[in-house]
């Protein structure tokens, strides 16, 4: 008895990787087939995906009623500007320069918590979303009723979704930057009094515009591989509303790993060849 269980135990350990590879595989076939469908879903279904624009970015419900994903995605950003100038000014203040605190708000905001939180604050918006929406049809079997009519629900349902995610983050991209930057502009002028002028100078003459497009770049990696994230778990959801819960809380968290290791991939191939920092002339 004990030499079957050990054996079984030992089929099971051993069976652990070869289905991260299975899974993995199934992941990248999927991957495959929605870019692969991209330029047909883009020629056939520009209703649904102008449709899906207006859902992802303002949202529907109760949530369109507060301003939607945009609200949720400036209101993260402005509060994470607010601590990153409030702890430069804090730390500049002690080593006497204090006045020169609007340059490290400028960095930080920029290149760490606008590309950051704005791709934890989509998957946890318009990424959990897609799963409940997607992984709904499934059980509800929607999407075996799309492909009795002859539509692909691979193309209807998700590359659209993952076609809107692109298109939206650009709006959403300059909400969430504007706002990280209000709250630079409204911690050290108005609440530390470090002056409008002094504020201007130091942000604007540390605030490289290459830095501004790296972001855009960034969030754009980042949205790809949630909206990827979030639709495979999605479109293979099976069993009941449970199970449907279990998947939103399996791409969360997924999505949420992802962003990070994308972000600092990402930020070390921009960054490791422009250095767009330099703080002497």
């Amino acid at each position: 008895m004990a030499r079957r269980s050990a054996t079984s135990t030992l089929k099971r350990v051993a069976g652990g990787p070869v289905r991260i590879l299975d899974v993995l595989g199934q992941q990248g076939l999927f991957y495959g087939r929605v870019v692969t469908s991209l330029p047909t879903t883009l020629r056939l279904y520009k209703k649904e995906l102008i449709r899906l624009i207006a859902e992802l970015g303002m949202g529907s419900g109760a949530l369109a009623l507060v301003g939607g994903s945009a609200a949720i995605v400036a209101s993260i950003t402005y509060f994470a500007g607010g601590v990153a100038a409030a702890q430069g000014f804090e730390s500049s203040n002690n080593i006497g320069v204090g006045s020169m605190s609007p340059l490290l708000a400028a960095y930080f905001t920029i290149r760490i918590s606008t590309p950051v939180l704005a791709g934890v604050a989509l998957a946890v918006t318009i990424g959990a979303a897609t799963t409940s929406q997607i992984g709904a049809m499934r059980i509800s079997e929607e999407i075996d009723a799309l492909e009795v009519m002859s539509v692909p629900p691979l193309r209807y349902l998700v590359t659209t979704r993952v076609l809107a995610g692109l298109i939206v983050i650009t709006p959403l991209y300059v909400f969430a930057s504007l706002a990280g930057f209000l709250a630079d502009y409204f911690i050290l002028v108005f609440f530390y009094e470090s002056g409008a002028g002094n504020f201007r100078h130091y942000f604007f003459l540390y605030l490289d515009p290459l830095d501004i497009v790296f972001a855009y770049i960034q969030i754009v990696a980042m949205v790809v591989v949630v909206m990827f994230i979030h639709t495979y778990y999605g479109y293979n959801a099976s069993g009941g509303p449970a199970e449907v819960g279990e998947a939103v809380g399996k791409s969360v968290r997924s999505s949420l790993s992802a962003v990070m290791v994308v972000n600092l991939l990402v930020a070390m191939a921009l960054y490791a060849n422009f250095n767009t920092f330099h703080l002497a002339g």
